[in-house]
């Protein structure tokens, strides 16, 4: 039989495919020392202790969402009930609520799906009892306070208004109401419009009181907390509810599709998008394991099948994904792509033949070996933080039952070999019941390791600073926490290293710069990466570009020499530049979709002018159209110079052997011609006061209102950062008066674009056009209250503690560590800043924020922008 997929370069030091190098990580990811308990009132708690970072995790799965709903489905009743449970209870109210959670520093937030309902706090270990509290109080003792139903349910409306104006959400509904004819999932969970208007209090509380029973709840608990000191809290807390009556929700059972089905929207879109969905069965289906590996060797990664057949040969496409979605008891193989509008009706087709071809030919045992590392990554980066250790229980516990679900699915997982996938794809992608749905331009129509390393450090070591004779600085990190290893390259590039006429280059570089080289094409490259289950991607933002590299310890070697062929022999070949420009262009037509990111490429040409920041890192469509591969090579010669790196690594990894391989890589390889600094302190700021309005065909209005801002190097940076935590969260004065007390906005905040000396200060709102002029007065009187010094000393120690906590939330994985430390570098700051930004945040004063707030909100020199109807 002919192969359909063929294998590129592998590294030869290690076994890559061995059966038994996945069973050794498996072993190791899944000796984990979680307890479940279940309380005498019904509730079931799961927990897993982690002392490696000073955080914690509690999250309360409550097993109802929108397929529970019965008589009522439809009308959103769940995610409804999730918004109000932050409303008050007993004890607190709603801005009790938001402001006991920002005071701990921590993270609150909720999400209801088709089967579940989840409320989470991410804390510090220390607080961990004041969360517990705070949750089972919302969870258990709301009163859902009539006075707030009608403000919240303005705000879901303006939600459901942005659904509308989303068009992969959009997308997502259209598939699933076009596959499923019976069953709830058919149905959008956050309810359709004209049946939510009609919910009532009493349907509410009846839903809340036979549904919030401590019987029906899982609450998982990952962190610096003994199972003891959590059993104690959980029985104080939640133990104290008496186990309640629990009636069974029949859900209807979906019939046997007999024929394909397809869905179609068009509208005011810049591009076409497209799902193809296949029913497959439930999660504690025997077939699960192997639908999951067959949707990876569809559409996971660049070297996917679909990827490189449609994207990369074909180039019908700009992005193409494959995921098997599915809950206790139903399922869906979806296939979700973008494409030019006349390209479409060729995507479909070509998608089939790749699977009619899976079907019919032998697929490589090396593909399968692939993405069972991809999966087996995916995990171990899913329990980089508490909160993903918490879910991994919590979903395992709640969903489906079995807290030993991840290890068992694994170990299914490796029994699955190359005749079970073609067997479920022969009986499950069958092109006689796949449903398909479009959502498309209106003109369209017309047109391994042998043994666990356990490390029970609280703290992670400092990192080491090495600089070579070539001006490239080196920055390490031994973190063994996890069998990771993380690789971050930063360098100084952006608007201002771009030219005038070639705005958008420096992303575009980057991404090539993963791409082709002198020793491996781009779909080897991709192939490689996919089969070590790592990654290799690149990203570009206001003032520089980045590659980042994740592989296990076992291919350190592998990443090197990844990453030294980007740095000193990119190919830039003709057909992937073309590939990746036509990408970049259509990220940029899928963004005019989005009517706030659309909004704010807005703001930033009004605002700045002609300043380098007028056009974001990803460029304009008409320049991106003329670069030339002369062009990349001259601006790769440009910004890839010895002295313009700096190499973060961080993770599980032997230091002399990275030395041994770095030195000569950034001594004798990397160009080493001197890199001369642009001039990054340009004043852009409007010249005089503008008020602007940028027409959009969509359901709600954006308001945008731009001042300038103080730079990341500005002395006047951590003022900035606490003024803008001190508008934005739920217990903001701007978010308790715009969206809880009137209800006029289902969004509202505000947002830094930073620069290295100067920056762009925006407030923003998604509201209802008619009320933009009332909400832009709420905005500023808000400002006028800073400026006038009246800001508390309460809220200025809530924004401090919780910008200290999502400081050390944001550093709990070792990718995010090794960015941070190498922008620094980059950046001329310290490498580790955390200790200095704490006092800078704890000097902050409300004359302070006054001053900055005289100094930068300046009335002359602002901008208001409405987008929408």
């Amino acid at each position: 039989m002919r192969s359909l997929y063929f294998i590129g370069y592998m590294n030869d030091s290690v076994d890559h495919t061995s059966a038994s190098f996945i069973k050794g990580i498996t072993e190791q990811l899944f000796r984990l020392r979680f307890e479940r308990r279940v309380l005498d009132n019904g509730l079931t708690l799961v927990h897993l202790p982690d002392f490696s970072s000073k955080l914690v995790s509690a999250q309360v799965w409550v097993k109802t969402g929108s397929i529970h709903e019965g008589a009522l489905a439809g009308s959103g009743l769940s995610h409804f009930l999730e918004h109000l449970l932050f409303k008050g209870t007993d004890r607190r109210d709603g801005k009790q609520i938001s402001r006991e959670v920002h005071a701990l520093g921590a993270e609150m937030n909720a999400y209801t799906t088709f089967d579940r309902t989840v409320y989470y706090m991410d804390a510090l270990s220390t607080d961990f009892a004041k969360a517990v509290d705070l949750l089972a109080d919302i969870v258990l003792h709301s009163t859902l306070p009539t006075d707030e139903l009608e403000c919240e349910r303005d705000v879901v409306l303006r939600e459901i208004d942005m659904d509308q104006d989303d068009p992969d959400r959009q997308l997502s509904q259209a598939l699933f109401q076009t596959a499923f004819r019976m069953h709830p999932c058919r149905e959008p969970v956050i309810g359709h419009r004209a049946l939510f208007e009609q919910i009532n209090r009493d349907e509410l509380w009846e839903y809340y009181t036979t549904r919030y029973v401590p019987n029906n709840m899982v609450v998982a608990v990952a962190g610096a907390v003994s199972l003891k000191d959590c059993l104690i809290e959980i029985e104080a807390t939640f133990g104290k509810v008496r186990r309640g009556r629990l009636a069974t929700i029949t859900v209807p059972e979906e019939p046997i599709q007999l024929s394909s089905r397809k869905g179609v929207i068009t509208g005011d879109y810049a591009v076409s998008r497209g799902a193809l969905g296949f029913k497959v069965p439930h999660l504690s289906n025997p077939d699960s394991p192997a639908l999951d590996l067959l949707a990876y060797v569809l559409g996971e990664g660049e070297s996917s099948l679909l990827w490189e057949r449609l994207r990369n040969q074909q180039r019908l496409l700009h992005y193409i994904d494959c995921r098997n979605w599915n809950s206790a008891d139903c399922g869906l193989l979806e296939i979700t792509y973008v494409c030019d509008h006349e390209k479409q009706p060729e995507v479909e087709p070509a998608i089939l033949e790749v699977i009619r071809e899976l079907c019919e030919s032998e697929i490589s045992e090396q593909v399968l070996q692939k993405v069972h590392r991809q999966i087996l990554n995916d995990e171990i980066n899913r329990q980089k933080t508490v909160s993903g250790k918490a879910s991994r229980i919590g979903f395992a516990e709640a969903v489906i039952g079995d807290i030993h679900y991840g290890y068992s699915y694994f170990k299914q997982l490796q029994s699955v070999g190359l005749r079970d996938l073609q067997s479920v794809a022969k009986r499950y992608l069958v092109e006689e019941h796949m449903s398909t749905a479009v959502v498309r331009p209106e003109r369209a129509t017309a047109d391994a390791v042998s043994a666990a390393k356990v490390n029970t450090d609280s703290e992670v070591k400092a990192y080491e600073q090495i600089q070579f004779a070539s001006g490239a600085r080196l920055l390490l990190q031994n973190d063994t926490h996890l069998p990771k290893v993380h690789i971050r390259c930063v360098m100084l590039g952006g608007p201002f290293y771009e030219p005038a006429d070639q705005r958008g280059i420096s992303e575009l570089l980057a991404e090539l710069l993963t791409k082709d080289t002198a020793n491996r094409s781009a779909s080897e490259i991709s192939t490689l990466v996919d089969q070590i289950g790592g990654s290799f991607s690149a990203d570009g933002g206001n003032n520089t570009i980045n590659l980042a590299i994740e592989v296990l310890p076992s291919d350190i070697d592998t990443a090197l020499e990844l990453l030294s062929d980007a740095l000193t022999c990119p190919a830039f070949e003709a057909s992937t530049l073309q590939t990746e420009k036509e990408a970049q262009i259509s990220r940029l037509k899928e963004e005019d979709d989005e009517i706030f990111d659309y909004g704010f490429r807005k703001l930033r040409k009004y605002f700045f002018g002609e300043h380098p920041f007028a056009i974001g890192s990803s460029g304009q469509i008409e320049d991106l159209e003329k670069l030339t591969r002369n062009d990349l090579v001259a601006h790769f010669k440009h910004l890839a110079t010895a002295s313009n790196m700096v190499v973060a690594i961080v993770g599980d990894f032997e230091r002399e052997k990275l030395l041994e391989r770095l030195q000569p890589l950034f001594e004798s390889k990397v160009r080493s011609a001197p890199f001369e600094l642009a001039q990054t302190s340009a004043n852009g700021n409007p010249k005089e006061a503008m008020e602007l309005t940028e027409p959009l065909d969509r359901e709600q209005a954006v308001l945008f209102q731009a001042y300038p801002d103080a730079g990341v190097c500005d002395e006047n940076y951590i003022t900035g950062e606490l003024l803008n935590e001190l508008f934005n969260g739920m217990s903001s004065r701007l978010f308790e008066r715009v969206r809880e007390d009137k209800g006029m906005a289902y969004y509202v905040g505000s947002s830094r674009m930073l620069g290295l000396q100067t920056g762009l200060f925006t407030f923003y709102a998604g509201t209802h056009p008619e009320q933009v002029a009332e909400v832009a007065a709420e905005i500023n009187m808000e400002i006028a209250r800073v400026k006038a010094g009246q800001v508390t000393q309460e809220e200025l120690q809530r924004c401090r503690t919780r910008l200290k906590a999502v400081r050390l939330m944001n550093r709990q994985t070792i990718g995010a560590r090794a960015l941070h430390a190498a922008i620094n570098v980059a950046y001329g700051l310290p490498i580790e800043t955390d200790t200095e930004y704490a006092e800078k945040l704890d000097k902050v004063s409300p004359e302070s924020i006054a001053e900055f707030a005289k100094t930068f909100f300046d009335k002359e020199h602002s901008l208001q922008l409405v987008v929408g109807s």
